[in-house]
């Protein structure tokens, strides 16, 4: 893994942006066979929350990955074309589990799955997402960027409160420009989804919103996909910029 220092990204990244389809998958028990079916699709950057390890994943040619995680069969990992110039910033705090930046091509994409550890356990989803952004706030506010990712969070929450809840979260990037894709593409309001991105236990009758892609920059598309309950209770999304 190479670390740069904050300015030394301007001498290595490509100074326009570059046309990038990103899919992001919370894939529930990672396998050989989901990430292969996954990778047909082609994109050329992939977010999976609940993947397996590197050292557990087999990738084609051409690829390259970055992963976060307490065990190895599962944790956040990114998977790229490897003709896209990447690099994990100097910046990055693993004690951050999991938010997994990197810059790509003149983008920061932060890939998203805050979820428990070891070392806040004791906390709330809500809070555990609201911390990391907020530490790594300079970075969303000065870099062109992507948020995306299983955000475990959802309005009405047990444990939210006014300072940690998806609405404080929805406020707080919205404060540095960010909107999400889903509320700005379809109009609807956060907490009133009429589709779901989760459905717990892979029961139809309990249904989530728990998937989110943030961004400072304009979207070519985005799309969220339909269920594939053989393959994962959540749904994904596709996003073009």
């Amino acid at each position: 893994m190479v670390l740069f220092g904050r300015y030394e990204l301007f001498d290595y990244l490509c100074t326009n942006l570059k046309q990038m389809r990103i899919l992001t998958y919370n894939i529930n028990r990672s396998s050989q066979e989901k990430i292969d079916k996954i990778m047909q699709f082609d994109a050329d950057v992939y977010i999976l929350p609940e993947v397996a390890s590197p050292a557990q994943v087999k990738l084609s040619e051409g690829y390259r990955m970055e992963w976060m995680g307490n065990y190895d069969f599962k944790g956040l990992g990114v998977i790229w074309k490897s003709e896209l110039k990447a690099i994990v910033p100097q910046w990055l705090n693993p004690n951050h589990q999991y938010m997994l930046p990197l810059m790509m091509e003149g983008v920061l994409i932060m890939a998203a799955w805050p979820t428990r550890s070891d070392s806040n356990a004791p906390k709330d989803y809500p809070q555990i997402a609201m911390e990391a952004l907020q530490e790594y706030a300079p970075y969303l506010k000065e870099y062109s960027a992507i948020i995306s990712g299983d955000m475990n969070c959802y309005k009405g929450q047990s444990g939210e409160t006014k300072q940690f809840s998806i609405e404080a979260i929805f406020d707080f990037l919205g404060s540095m420009g960010y909107v999400s894709a889903y509320h700005q593409q379809t109009g609807e309001v956060l907490g009133k989804e009429t589709t779901a991105t989760y459905f717990h236990r892979f029961d139809e009758k309990s249904p989530f919103f728990l998937d989110y892609t943030f961004s400072n920059i304009p979207i070519k598309s985005y799309t969220l996909c339909n269920w594939e309950k053989e393959m994962s209770d959540h749904v994904a999304q596709v996003v073009e910029i």
